[in-house]
């Protein structure tokens, strides 16, 4: 299909941050809306694989909650273990959540699921993806200021009422808009060097893996932090697929851009249980059959200064950024796709009641950026959390308000902390809840 001329709204990028977009305009009227991707079908990389309950509450405002859930697996709990004194215990109990939502579990469902069930929903209600078409450009049209021209690399033009780049972290939209996209909380890091760069790969295992790999589980060695995540199970399947996520020290050097069986086996050997390491022989001994497949990236974070734009002034063409074009933050806890989801179905009811009024009155869409721009500040302060406690070192010491050492090794207290939290109910619900994104709707 060819491009149209003009629309009212022009969403960027088909990933599920875009096609949640296109399905709440529509539910709140609109219908002259048009989603481009710069790639095929099927060729999109980011891989989320967690869904929680503030997102799945969003999602049922536009019919696809049930969907989803029929096509995931709920998992009420995640677990923890420390390798150093084998030592495990429940890290977060969605369970007692069921008093404030509907969803007291997380979602685990891969993100090429999620954008078949939404893409369904889309297309079901008459709206194409059109592709493969890259954006090189964007800018006030020259005509009508309060338009925006979006320019492509075959050489066509759309103009548009308002733009919404969904079109990831090198985001076109936001790079042509001038946008500046940093840490917010860069003097405050909370990371050490050795997550600075993290390799993941979905697995299947040469045998059945124990029960305790039955939930999310989070492994922590003196030095590293490694994560197993098990897909959706069919009755049928020869083996499960498991997602693995692993830090890579920097004395190991930049890990390939796509690791292979060997490179990641090295990894759970030296991070993982024993459960599933090489260097343990026998006839209970598990090891990686196959990688499906496998990426690395970088635990940075950055932010857009700001989710809404006119390009000259309070009078040029507006431009909106949702998802990865607005944020991105290490990817602890499963919230990056969350916190895209709920950018854009919080977007839907404003943008759509903008573009019945006749009032030029920007506030609202102002106002909607500036509360989810903080609930991405928010969400990056969580996930830097997350990643500094799993990533205290054996030879670490505490440091009380970062100026005063105290003779304890930080290992220690990453047990005494496993060890309060196998002990308190109430704060593996309080983990939970954090993560289920209620109080950061």
């Amino acid at each position: 299909m060819s491009l149209p001329e003009t629309t009212e709204v022009l969403i960027v990028g088909a990933g599920p941050t875009g096609l949640a977009c296109a399905l709440t305009l529509y539910k709140e009227g609109c219908r002259d809306i048009t989603i481009v991707d710069a790639v095929e079908h099927g060729q999109n990389s980011s891989r989320a694989l967690a869904i929680h309950a503030a997102t799945l509450e969003v999602l049922d405002s536009i019919g696809c909650a049930r969907s989803l859930i029929e096509a995931g697996a709920t998992h009420r709990t995640m677990k923890v273990w420390n390798i150093g004194d084998d030592h495990g215990a429940t890290l977060a109990d969605f369970g007692p959540l069921k008093s404030s939502t509907r969803y007291p579990f997380v979602l685990i469902i891969p993100q090429t699921i999620t954008e078949r069930v939404l893409g369904d929903h889309v297309q079901s209600i008459g709206i194409q993806v059109l592709r493969p078409f890259k954006v090189v450009g964007v800018q006030s049209d020259k005509h009508d200021k309060n338009h925006t021209s979006v320019f492509f690399e075959g050489g066509q033009t759309v103009k548009a009422r308002y733009v919404i780049g969904c079109d990831g972290a090198k985001s076109a939209i936001r790079q042509a808009a001038g946008v500046d996209f940093k840490d917010p909380l860069e003097e405050r890091s909370t990371t050490d060097h050795n997550l600075d760069q993290i390799v993941l790969g979905d697995v299947t295992y040469t045998k059945p893996l124990p029960r305790l790999f039955d939930d999310p589980l989070f492994m922590l060695s003196p030095t590293n932090l490694f994560l197993s995540v098990p897909f959706p199970y069919n009755e049928g399947d020869a083996n499960r697929t498991y997602r693995v996520v692993c830090g890579v020290p920097p004395s190991s050097g930049p890990p390939p851009s796509q690791p292979g069986k060997a490179f990641l086996q090295d990894l759970v050997d030296n991070s993982g249980m024993n459960t599933v390491s090489s260097k343990v022989h026998g006839p209970s001994n598990v090891t990686i059959n196959e990688v499906i497949w496998s990426s690395r990236f970088r635990t940075h974070s950055s932010i857009a200064d700001t989710f809404f734009k006119r390009l000259e002034g309070d009078q040029g063409g507006a431009v909106i950024f949702i998802g990865d074009a607005a944020h991105i933050h290490p990817p602890a806890g499963g919230q990056g796709m969350n916190l895209g989801l709920r950018d854009a179905i919080s977007l839907g009811p404003i943008l759509a009641a903008r573009l019945r009024s006749s009032s030029s009155d920007d506030s609202p869409l102002r106002s909607w950026a500036d509360r989810r721009r903080q609930q991405g500040v928010t969400i990056i302060h969580l996930t830097k959390t997350i990643l500094g406690l799993a990533s205290v070192q054996n030879g670490g010491i505490v440091w009380m308000w970062n100026t005063v050492p105290l003779p304890i090794l930080r290992s220690t207290v990453r047990s005494w902390s496993l060890w309060i939290l196998a002990k308190s109910t109430w704060l593996q619900s309080q983990v939970a809840w954090r993560l289920s994104g209620l109080g950061n709707k």
